[in-house]
């Protein structure tokens, strides 16, 4: 395999990643910036090629506007941007092996490594969830941005925290139907918000325009209710929903049916950690931040020297925190190289920390929202199908632990847990709520699912 050296590699770009591309690139580095999609820019700044004529609007707010000037910079600027390509795994003295557009692998080498992965959703598996008609809120989005579709003229959305009501409004704004959004979390829950909007102008106004247009279509909201079960032959018929109190058991005699072949789920997000795992970064627990992340330092650097992190896979905190952390993360590597005096970077670092501090006091309201309760965990039905790859229900994990099953391994290799195509990367974080329900372990102390090239899957070809 050739192997070919840069600077610095950005393995994700989304705003992260692109926010610090672009400022490296003004110092005369040597800038590798990769990325699995067709285009740059991440899930926020996917858009409808013009090439497509279709009704769905997807106008930019102010912030995706930001973030496409950061995309239009960067494609005026002297990086070597590789889409369509997946990393696989990361050896020691950072080097990288990758598969370009799924055609062949090859190994790269990094003076420095930002990783700016991301992050995915989180799902919390009920009785039907596997049948077609079931998608996340997220694919929701995709559909509409990139391929002008919408997944079906009328829909159900439900699941946690504040995403749902944002997958909504972009269904009502293009002329969907949306039957009701469905939440687990209370209207107190959310009014704690309101305090961090202070810090954040750009989120309250986009909140606002969000509940305005779910208001004034006569959608109806109903908070604390959660999906019981999907039922349907072939695919989704109907979808069963109940209220919950605050410990998110279920209140007898609310059950509610819905008529509808669509529903949209979503409960949060988790941040895609598997290659700073690989690389050996250490990562740590915060509930607040979305769960396990990695450990940085003031500067990004994790504790791995010369290996950065930015963004969601730091805390989840939404956009600005990513921007932020872009900038953060660049002038740190640009202080690293030797490229900036040390009083402009202690400088910038101020600034940027304390901006930092409160884009995560935000974050920590966000992910409260999409907290699961043990009993909600527990009350998942033994038939539910948990892992979707390997066929695992819910059944089966309960006899597992009972049986001294009670660490990630060990569930792994009783049952083939998260050896399947995703890798753990749907049922992991609902494996590590499960376990700790019923092993009353605290969640830090659950282990993650281990990690092993090639993080993804790959063609037998591609090394051909």
């Amino acid at each position: 395999m050739n192997r070919r050296k840069y600077d610095v590699v950005i393995v994700g770009s989304g705003l992260s990643g692109i926010v610090a591309a672009n400022k490296l690139a003004d110092h005369n580095l040597n800038v590798l910036l990769l990325d699995e999609n067709i285009h740059i820019g991440g899930q926020l700044l996917r858009k409808l090629p013009e090439s497509l004529r279709t009704d769905i609007d997807y106008k930019p707010d102010k912030l995706k506007r930001i973030g496409f000037r950061f995309v239009n910079s960067i494609n005026s600027k002297k990086i070597r941007i590789l889409n369509r390509t997946k990393v696989l795994a990361i050896f020691p003295e950072r080097v990288l092996l990758i598969e370009e557009d799924g055609k062949r692998v090859s190994t790269i080498e990094a003076d420095i490594v930002l990783f700016a992965t991301g992050a995915r959703e989180k799902f919390l598996p009920f009785e039907g969830w596997t049948l077609p008609g079931v998608i996340s809120t997220g694919a929701v989005q995709v559909l509409m941005k990139t391929s002008g579709i919408l997944p079906s003229k009328e829909m159900l959305i439900g699941g946690s925290g504040i995403f749902p009501f944002a997958v909504a409004y972009d269904v009502l704004k293009n002329n969907g139907r949306v039957l009701s959004v469905l939440e687990q979390s209370s209207i107190i829950d959310k009014l704690s918000l309101i305090i961090q909007f202070s810090h954040h102008f750009s989120k309250l106004t986009e909140g606002i325009r969000f509940i305005s247009k779910i208001f004034l279509s006569g959608v109806p909201i109903r908070h604390r209710t959660k999906i019981i079960g999907a039922r349907g032959e072939k695919y989704l018929e109907e979808v069963v929903t109940a209220r919950i109190d605050k410990n998110g058991s279920v209140i007898e005699g609310t059950e509610a049916t819905y008529n509808t072949n669509s529903l949209a789920i979503g409960h949060g997000f988790t941040p895609n950690t598997e290659l700073p795992q690989l690389a050996g970064c250490e990562l740590e627990y915060e509930e607040v931040k979305g769960g396990w992340i990695v450990k940085v330092k003031d500067d990004l650097e994790t504790t791995v020297e010369n290996i950065y992190a930015a963004g969601e896979i730091t805390g989840i905190a939404g956009a600005l925190k990513s921007i932020n952390e872009g900038s953060l993360s660049a002038i740190s590597i640009l202080n690293k190289l030797g490229k900036i005096s040390e009083n402009a970077f202690l400088r910038q670092l101020t600034r940027l920390n304390k901006e930092r501090k409160h884009h995560l006091e935000f974050g920590k309201y966000f992910n409260n929202l999409c907290k699961i309760p043990d009993k909600v965990i527990k009350s998942i039905p033994e038939e539910t199908v948990v892992c979707r790859c390997e066929d695992v229900k819910m059944g089966d994990i309960k006899k597992a632990i009972s049986d001294g099953y009670i660490s990630t391994g060990g569930l792994k290799k009783a049952l083939r847990i998260g050896m399947g195509t995703c890798q753990g990367r749907i049922c992991g974080p609902v494996i590590y709520n499960i376990l700790s329900a019923y092993t009353k372990t605290p969640p830090n102390e659950i282990p993650l699912l281990s990690v092993r090239p090639p993080v993804k899957a790959v063609s037998i070809s591609s090394f051909i």
